[in-house]
């Protein structure tokens, strides 16, 4: 099974509390939103996706 999962964010509008939304993409279909947050819980969930974790023994 290939089964790709998309993530989109929009923290753009300061004054806004920001949105992620979570879409599955599979062979020869179009996407497919399976999920949404907003607010912190976006913020956190963006930052656990894009903050590289370090090696053992890394400084």
């Amino acid at each position: 099974m290939v089964d790709s999962i998309l993530v989109s964010v929009d923290f753009s509008n300061k004054n806004d509390t920001g949105v992620m939304v979570v879409g599955r993409k599979r062979m020869n279909q179009s996407v497919e939103i399976i999920n949404a947050f907003q607010g912190d819980e976006a913020r956190e969930l963006y930052e656990k996706l894009v903050t590289k974790k370090k090696k053992e023994g890394q400084k």
